[in-house]
């Protein structure tokens, strides 16, 4: 049913959009380091944690399990919202409807808006001026026609936090959300990517990263080697179809809909936790 459900609310927002969901600089700084997975600690405790929610740590080319890892139930096991989630993608797509088509109007011509003659004494029709669309030089004119304006609305920022924690909970629930090390792969191509998913039964994929700028966050020489890592995958990634890369700060309830699986790292998992835990 959840799936049915899910469908639906992608069949609503067929168009991918910009990011609903920012992290904020401010909240990085709250996440200690020792939170993290490292190979001496298999078993990674969060404080929000009450042992509900647990996700195993893998490596991404073998699958092989690293440890486990317990999650936020607030953010991850929650009652999902399925009319949240719907309202927001729906406020996503309003939201880029900037309006391309733009048609000439009578305000729109460089013709003068004197009146062309007196209505009466002259033997002719009575008309206002030459913009009127009977006349040659406004032939092309639409009284009506379309102009771009803005058709967003507001959603408050607990409701979109909310339909991100309601898509997370159905990802977790339908054991659709994987967390691993590293997104890396040795000698990373196209093949390689496309082999490994369908031998994992994977069909389509959405791999979330950190933000680049984490550097204040995470070690900066780990930043910058993973940095060309996450840059030789996401370019064999990116030519691999139904598989999508986008970091942290792209990330959007639309896209959590919209793909079967969600692959995360363990930074991205943590600084989730900060970011939507709900007391």
């Amino acid at each position: 049913m959840a799936t049915s459900l899910l469908r639906s609310v992608a069949r609503l927002a067929q168009r991918p959009s910009p990011s609903c969901f920012y992290l904020p600089t401010q909240h990085l700084q709250t996440l200690p380091l020792n939170q993290l997975w490292s190979p001496e600690k298999p078993v990674v405790t969060h404080p929000y944690s009450k042992g509900g929610a647990q996700a195993w740590i893998t490596r991404l080319w073998t699958q092989e399990r690293l440890g486990l890892m317990e999650l936020d139930p607030s953010v991850f096991c929650v009652r999902p919202r399925f009319d949240i989630i719907r309202e927001v993608c729906r406020w996503k797509r309003e939201c880029d409807k900037h309006g391309a088509q733009s048609s000439m109007r009578r305000c729109d011509l460089g013709i003068t808006g004197k009146k062309m003659w007196a209505n009466s004494g002259t033997g002719r029709a009575r008309h206002s001026n030459a913009a009127a669309p009977q006349f040659r030089k406004a032939r092309n004119t639409d009284a009506w026609g379309l102009k771009p304006y803005d058709r967003s609305f507001n959603v408050p920022l607990k409701v979109r936090r909310l339909a991100m924690r309601s898509a997370l909970s159905v990802r977790y629930a339908q054991d659709s959300l994987f967390i691993v090390d590293a997104l890396s792969i040795a000698q990373v191509n196209s093949n390689k990517i496309d082999l490994m998913l369908k031998s994992f039964g994977w069909k389509k994929v959405l791999f979330v990263r950190e933000d680049p700028s984490w550097k204040s966050y995470l070690n900066e020489h780990y930043v910058d080697v993973y940095q060309r890592d996450w840059d030789d995958f996401m370019k064999a990634a990116n030519k691999v179809q139904n598989v999508k890369c986008v970091t942290m700060s792209e990330m959007t309830t639309f896209e959590v809909t919209n793909h079967t699986t969600i692959v995360l790292t363990v930074p991205v998992a943590r600084a989730l936790e900060e970011q939507l835990h709900w007391v």
